[in-house]
């Protein structure tokens, strides 16, 4: 396959990631803002974000970690976009950092040829915790030297973006793994 085609090919696949990416965000605008599960855990995040983490997985193993990443810097301004994003805006490029750090964690613990099988599990586990990890760690501090943030708000993105990271992005691995050897299969 010459260069070009692979690059018209990594294109077409990271737009293809980035559409089902908004499809993801606006089907988790159906749900009422009042749907929650607990604290400001919503259904809404749950579904959004378990989703688009599932995208990430997917396009990350398909078509590699520059189109995860892209896609995942790509949704989180998109999000910010179509008013689903976070309350401060400011949190959005933390949250593109975050989705990239998921998918280069991903690439780099689960190899490239590495479909499914406890590799492969481990490596989506392990992105999920880091990912979980450096929102928590990150949204909070970027929140602390913001002004004019109230106080409610900072608690609520804290929470927000702590262990719900970790359930989304652990539930986003699971479908991924359901989905990604069957279009290696289909290649």
């Amino acid at each position: 396959m010459s260069h070009s085609n692979s690059t018209v090919r990594w294109i077409a696949r990271t737009a293809m990631g980035i559409a089902l990416i908004i499809v993801s965000q606006l089907l988790g605008k159906v749900f009422p803002a009042g749907a929650v599960i607990t604290g400001p855990f919503s259904v809404n995040q749950l579904v959004t974000g378990s989703l688009v983490n599932c995208v990430l997985f997917v396009f990350t193993a398909i078509s590699g970690m520059w189109s995860g990443v892209a896609i995942g810097i790509v949704s989180a301004m998109l999000a910010q976009f179509i008013g689903i994003g976070p309350a401060v805006a400011a949190v959005s490029p933390v949250v593109a950092l975050g989705n990239a750090v998921l998918c280069v964690v991903y690439w780099l613990a689960n190899g490239r040829n590495t479909v499914s099988g406890s590799r492969a599990w481990i490596a989506m586990v392990l992105a999920a915790v880091i990912k979980c990890a450096f929102l928590w760690i990150a949204v909070p501090a970027l929140l602390g030297v913001l002004t004019g943030v109230q106080p409610q708000q900072v608690q609520m993105l804290s929470i927000m973006f702590s262990w719900p990271q970790g359930c989304t992005a652990l539930i986003g691995g699971t479908l991924a793994s359901l989905i990604i050897p069957r279009l290696y299969r289909a290649k």
